[in-house]
């Protein structure tokens, strides 16, 4: 949704600066709805790649947690508590 959003936005963003100021490539309004629709895509592609790389950080940590539950207690013992308190079967075990 948040992509589709910041599509939504950069689209009407485009949209406004081509109504608004005075280009000389799109004089005759033919390439508006072209050039709209290169800002809607160029909006999801950039959210896309901000959320594969905030989505790979969140997959490292659970796959280095289950792999080393006490490596993280020792690293980020605040991280820790708080997955300990909300999943206390994850970390079962681990004494720290």
């Amino acid at each position: 949704m948040g992509a589709i959003m910041t599509g939504v936005l950069s689209s009407l963003a485009g949209y406004l600066y081509l109504r608004f100021s005075n280009t000389t490539v799109n004089n005759s309004g033919d390439l508006t709805y072209v050039l709209v629709t290169m800002a809607f895509v160029l909006g999801l592609q950039m959210l896309f790649t901000v959320g594969t790389v905030i989505e790979s950080g969140v997959a490292t940590t659970f796959v280095a947690l289950a792999e080393d539950p006490a490596a993280l207690a020792r690293t980020k013992p605040e991280l820790f508590e708080r997955i300990r308190a909300t999943y206390p079967a994850v970390v079962q075990g681990v004494n720290y």
